[in-house]
């Protein structure tokens, strides 16, 4: 009995003797490493091209110079390996890469970011790109014009859109750029420049989409389209992501040059209140939308108006986000959107309410622009 017992003991000591031993280790090597001198740092993410969403390890390999090495190089000096937070590092997109609190990056938008390591006075860089691994659906080609959805295309790029009523303008942030597009009209603004739409925004299926150049012409993204694939190939540095582009039906006996208006455009006097002024007429959206517009040398004015013929006072059922139904008059829900638009998105609130949000903001599709330069070119105006 006693000899079991004296075998226990022995090993019970010799476990701790060995935990001593380790401690002693690790306490000099960490006390010697204090002492040696960084040669050189190597960057060692787990990949340079990640799919958005994903997270990766990243390690900094601290190099010593040789005469201080105390293993062989195959198995270097216990703790040249650090994690990125244990350094001084910056990262040139925080928008693309976040940095978690567990040291793994976090890749949250398409594009490509430099993240630059500082040791001393050595300093490293590598780019990291994040691509999006599904197509984006929701893309639309009208008049030669690709569209493609606002809230997921820059949402995909680690940016923000809120709708700010009061001006009617979209305010979207990508990292430190600042775009604002106009809910009618192509007088958009870049970091509080003046920029021009290639077009105005686009209501498709209750979503709102933007000219796809404003991806090139603001941010410095690489446009192609994919005839056979049907799909607007974006690349922002070496990260990608695709849309989905929805194709026009082309009306019979109608060729794709043709100009789909209702007859031949033309002009009349206005009165009242917009006195001086010319209404458009023989424009494809004249039972709902009345174009003014007023010339004086070279600056054109242009004004709209809704005139769609809705009964305020006819009553619609819809159904909220969690499946209670609700009814309502349109004057009521138009009020009620007139307030939510700033809160939410258009892809939602179509998702409730259907037909009824499309025709509240069906003005807004209208190119008024585009149909009166055209009155005025026929007439030899401009």
């Amino acid at each position: 009995m006693n000899e079991i017992k004296n075998e226990k003991e022995s090993k019970r000591m010799k476990k701790i003797a060995f935990l001593i031993m380790v401690f002693i280790l690790l306490f000099v090597s960490s006390a010697y490493a204090e002492d040696r001198k960084v040669e050189d740092i190597q960057l060692m993410p787990a990949k340079v091209e990640v799919t958005v969403g994903e997270k990766i390890d990243f390690d900094v390999a601290l190099i010593y110079d040789e005469e201080n090495m105390m293993t062989s190089v195959d198995y270097p000096f216990l703790g040249n390996h650090v994690g990125l937070s244990k350094t001084d590092y910056t990262i040139s997109k925080p928008h693309i890469l976040k940095l978690l609190s567990n040291g793994m990056l976090k890749i949250t938008g398409v594009g490509s970011s430099k993240v630059t390591v500082k040791v001393g006075n050595i300093e490293k860089s590598v780019v990291i790109s994040g691509s999006l691994k599904d197509a984006i659906d929701g893309g639309y080609i009208k008049e030669g014009v690709t569209f493609v959805p606002m809230t997921e295309v820059f949402k995909a790029l680690g940016g923000s859109v809120t709708y700010i009523a009061q001006q009617g303008n979209f305010d979207i942030k990508v990292g430190s750029t600042t775009i604002t597009l106009p809910k009618t009209g192509t007088k958009a603004t870049l970091n509080g420049e003046p920029l021009t739409l290639k077009s105005p925004l686009l209501i498709h299926n209750g979503v709102t989409l933007f000219p796809a150049s404003v991806l090139s012409d603001a941010l410095d993204g690489a446009l192609t389209y994919n005839a056979k694939t049907k799909q607007m190939q974006i690349s922002m540095g070496k990260g990608t992501m695709a849309v989905n582009i929805e194709q026009p039906a082309k009306p019979n006996n109608v060729t794709a040059t043709t100009t789909p208006t209702k007859g031949k455009l033309y002009a009349v006097p206005a009165s009242g209140d917009m006195k001086g002024w010319s209404i458009l007429k023989g424009h494809p959206y004249e039972k709902s939308t009345r174009v003014y517009f007023k010339v004086n040398g070279s600056i054109v004015q242009i004004h709209t108006k809704d005139i769609s013929k809705v009964d305020l006072n006819k009553k619609v059922t819809w159904t909220d986000l969690d499946g209670k139904k609700h009814t309502n008059t349109i004057k009521q829900l138009y009020i009620v959107f007139g307030k939510l638009s700033n809160e939410y998105s258009s892809e939602l609130l179509y998702k409730m309410f259907g037909e009824t949000y499309s025709d509240w903001i069906s003005i807004s599709s209208v190119n008024a622009e585009k149909y009166v330069d055209q009155y005025l070119e026929q007439q030899g105006l401009i």
